[in-house]
């Protein structure tokens, strides 16, 4: 995602990042030197110990919702990119993605056209 916003500096985008605790080695949220990894100004970073948010947005990966092809461990969505179009809201069910699948750094070239296709 870094690399992708450095590559489009002038893109109106917002990247959440949400860190939640998956692998045995995550005890405590991220430290400064795993946040660094997304530095740019247009990024939100937090931690989300309970799986607040993949849990969420596991039961509502239904149709229309792309179909994603990795990304649960443990009943839970991880390492997951959820590309919207600018304007949407989350409501009643979770809005339908541009892309929905990950893990992050394989599918950066559908991010990249998504992006363009909304820029």
């Amino acid at each position: 995602m870094e690399n992708i916003l450095k590559d489009n500096p002038k893109a109106s985008i917002r990247v959440f990042a949400v860190w939640e605790p998956i692998l045995s080695t995550d005890v405590t949220k991220p430290i400064s030197m795993v946040l660094n990894r997304l530095s740019d100004s247009r990024v939100t970073q937090v931690w989300d110990k309970g799986h607040v948010l993949a849990t969420s947005m596991a039961a509502d990966a239904r149709p229309p919702q792309p179909t994603h092809e990795c990304c649960v461990r443990n009943n839970h969505l991880w390492d997951l990119v959820a590309f919207y179009p600018a304007n949407v809201k989350w409501e009643s069910q979770m809005p339908t993605a541009l892309v929905f699948d990950g893990p992050v750094v394989r599918i950066e070239d559908q991010v990249r056209k998504a992006l363009a296709s909304t820029n």
